[in-house]
């Protein structure tokens, strides 16, 4: 029984500079080893197109959000810098003016701004200190309107809280400093819209959301009743309104236990049901 004959395969290159064609010659067992590996190639070829070439196209959008993350990380890591500077101030400040310094309990228009340069005449040292550190205490109305939303922490359900109150105004209306302070942010957020955070001493930071638009910038500091936005209609909000936060050592404090007006303009529902 004769064996069967090999089958070969060449392959002929010619070239236009040289008269002698370049030859191979290989057995088919290679030919189909060639054959495979060709197809393993373009398999992995088509492979990589269409799982990296979509991506490459993308690369321009996932890097200018790469950059836009990267500011906002910049932004928040300077309002954490300048808070840590704020708060060593705030110490030496305590420091000078003694740890018992006491602040007055009452009503905030016996203690206006006004009134303390009348009484510098009369009063004694300690007082006039007593009452320029209330200068920094948010107990001054934001806006005047009415509440229709207040404060509420919900323990068992997160996702109820609200940390101030909603107060009802005319669009346009300005809005004003509480206390005495610096500003730390002035800028827009996804839920507030554009948004005014104060920083206070004592610890405490008072936050204005929801503003048509605001007027102050970044690091300014302010006068208990200076303006600092108008009351708008922005972020998440279902009509013009000033969303007002008072914070005191990172735990958020009703507004309605530090501002007296607003005690007796609550509409709200919880106020109703009462």
């Amino acid at each position: 029984m004769s064996k069967p004959e090999k089958r070969y395969f060449t392959i002929h290159l010619m070239s236009t500079g040289s008269k002698k064609p370049f030859k191979m010659t290989f057995d088919h067992h290679i030919a189909r080893l060639l054959f495979i590996f060709g197809v393993i190639v373009l398999l992995f070829f088509f492979i990589g197109i269409f799982t990296f070439f979509p991506k490459a196209l993308q690369y321009d959008k996932i890097k200018a959000e790469n950059d836009i993350l990267i500011q906002d990380r910049i932004k928040v890591t300077k309002i954490l810098s300048d808070y840590n500077q704020i708060r060593q101030m705030d110490q030496y400040i305590r420091s000078v003016l003694g740890s018992d310094l006491k602040i007055p309990e009452g009503d905030s228009s016996a203690y206006d701004s006004m009134a303390i340069t009348q009484m510098e005449a009369t009063q004694k040292p300690e007082e006039v200190a007593r009452i320029s550190f209330l200068d920094n205490v948010p107990i001054y109305p934001p806006v005047d309107g009415y509440i229709t939303q207040g404060f509420l922490v919900n323990r068992v359900f997160g996702g109820d809280n609200h940390f101030g109150v909603d107060v009802v105004a005319t669009e346009g209306e300005p809005i004003k400093a509480s206390a005495s302070g610096v500003v730390v942010l002035s800028n827009w957020t996804p839920d507030l819209g554009n948004t005014v955070i104060i920083y206070h001493s004592g610890g405490y930071f008072t936050i204005y959301g929801h503003n048509q638009r605001n007027y102050v910038e970044a690091h300014q500091y302010l006068n208990r009743g200076d303006v600092i936005g108008f009351v708008g209609n922005t972020g998440k909000s279902k009509g013009p309104h000033l969303h007002f936060e008072i914070w005191k050592e990172g735990k958020p404090v009703n507004p309605q236990d530090m501002v007296y007006s607003y005690k007796l303009s609550d509409k709200s529902l919880k106020n109703v049901e009462r």
